[in-house]
């Protein structure tokens, strides 16, 4: 306590305290905005406080003592969809978990579009980022309220998403990775203050953004390796994080090679004649055997199909051969398969094309039919094409077979639920992989809670990003082979 015999600063004071835990405590820093509270907190307190302390720099001040009430969120930066885990730092207990779809969908549907967008108008790359910015804020308060909690209590966020949700998020233009040398602003980690970005949360607050590697492989790549510990494995492992951004990572500790993969929304349900995404009413599951099944989350009134639902629907219709070698929907009086017969019915004409009836009005929840149309089925074909030309082209680069991968390593919310019976099916996967394939959900978002959680893990991104070589899918030369070869279907005559 001060007194006329003991006229010590506050600040002075405050560090004696702190070398008691840490004698390297003695040069710490303390930010300007910390240093005008700390006499009054200090006094409010009765020189009980908890300093909050990022390296060597005091970030700020709490009366009493809130070792326990540190938080933080980790941030997945989707094309599509964007996620945010609240955690509790002293314990590393996920508090609540907060979904949104990205509202910058309307300046595009994938990075290509919207990284046009960017460079076509004067402001795009500010509206972009306020955009992306007002919906995290959202999210933020979403989650504390959903843990009661306080935004005030948030000192980190770490960040993970491709290159251009990257460069978007920082107001960095984006128009340099769409162009030969695919070359970002930055590639390494990024430590940026809260209240530069205008992000809710503690004044002081500190966001950690991971590192990217090239062209629009980003820091969700290097968030999903730091999850799989692939760099560290001595068996060849092939990850596919399936969006619309689709990224794909191929080696072992001894080499990694990624790619890109421009899928389009059609995996998480979007641009999809009766798409949505994965939630209430999703239809997410169908079977055929002598009738159509399928199974609706929420146990409601199907209100349309998802990404997993998708997959299935056609992979049943290719092996029924209602569907043929180059995608298109058979009339009745084509089916070979007898067992396609009993869903002569539901094939309908939408558009002067063929359709297959999922659900028919009288059974949704909106009085409409779900269906699935010839367009459908061609979105489907382009995104698997280039999933398939990504997963053949690493191969070869890596010389190796598929024989050589040990583990298929499925990644996303899109890939948690699809069935990889399916995938391998529609040829999105090789089906000589159809055994090694492990879902592991959102590794993207587990890396960039790993990254919250623990400095080192933080660090580590930089080493793998580093390690990591880029492969961009459109200079090669037998890219446009791969896709051809990709878009097509198996026959099942």
């Amino acid at each position: 306590m001060p007194s006329l015999d003991k006229q010590k600063s506050d600040l002075k004071r405050l560090k004696e305290k702190l070398m008691l835990k840490k004698p390297n405590y003695k040069n710490i820093k303390i930010n300007i905005s910390v240093l005008k509270e700390l006499p009054v907190k200090l006094r409010e307190a009765n020189h009980h406080i908890t300093a909050v302390i990022h390296g060597n720099e005091i970030i700020g001040i709490e009366t009493g003592n809130t070792e326990k009430t540190m938080l933080g969120v980790a941030f997945d930066i989707g094309t599509t969809t964007i996620v945010a885990y609240l955690m509790d730092l002293h314990t590393g207990k996920k508090l609540a978990v907060s979904s949104a779809m990205n509202p910058q969908i309307k300046f595009g549907a994938d990075v290509i579009t919207r990284t046009t967008f960017a460079n076509q108008n004067e402001d795009g790359v500010k509206l972009m980022q306020s955009t992306l910015l007002n919906v995290l804020n959202k999210l933020i308060e979403d989650s504390v309220n959903k843990a009661n909690m306080l935004k005030e209590n948030i000192y980190a966020i770490t960040i993970v998403g491709n290159t251009c949700m990257h460069h978007l998020l920082l107001g960095l233009t984006p128009k340099y990775i769409a162009y030969i040398p695919y070359v970002p602003v930055i590639s390494e980690t990024l430590e940026v203050k809260s209240s530069d970005l205008d992000l809710h949360i503690n004044p002081s607050g500190k966001v950690f953004v991971l590192p990217n590697i090239a062209g629009f492989v980003g820091a969700d790549t290097v968030a999903v390796i730091l999850a799989s510990e692939m760099d560290k494995s001595e068996d060849v492992k092939l990850a596919i994080d399936i969006g619309t951004n689709g990224e794909i990572v191929l080696g072992s500790s001894k080499k990694l090679v990624s790619c890109s993969a421009a899928a389009g929304p059609a995996f998480e349900g979007a641009q999809i004649s009766s798409g949505m995404r994965g939630a209430k009413g999703a239809i997410d599951h169908v079977s055929f055997g002598k009738s159509l099944n399928y199974t609706v989350i929420g146990n409601e009134k199907p209100e349309g199909i998802c990404g997993s639902a998708l997959l299935d629907i056609v992979a049943g219709l290719v092996r029924l051969g209602i569907i043929n070698k180059r995608g298109k929907l058979l009339s009745p009086a084509d089916f070979i398969n007898p067992n396609a017969i009993p869903f002569k019915d539901n094939v309908v004409t939408y558009e002067g094309a063929n359709a297959f009836l999922i659900v028919p009005p009288s059974e949704t929840a909106h009085g409409r039919a779900i269906m699935l149309t010839q367009n459908d089925i061609t979105s489907l074909q382009l995104a698997k094409g280039a999933i398939s030309a990504g997963i053949n082209i690493l191969i070869k680069k890596c010389n190796i077979t598929t024989n050589d991968i040990k583990e298929v390593i499925l990644a996303g919310a899109f890939g948690n639920y699809m069935n990889p019976h399916s995938a391998c099916t529609i040829g999105l996967i090789p089906p000589e992989l159809e055994n090694k394939i492990q879902l592991v959900g959102n590794a993207a978002g587990t890396g960039s809670m790993l990254a919250l959680l623990s400095n080192e893990e933080y660090k580590h991104s930089n080493t793998i990003a580093s390690k990591v070589t880029y492969v961009e899918l459109g200079a090669q030369k037998d890219f446009n082979r791969e896709f051809a070869h990709g878009m097509q279907f198996q026959d099942y005559k």
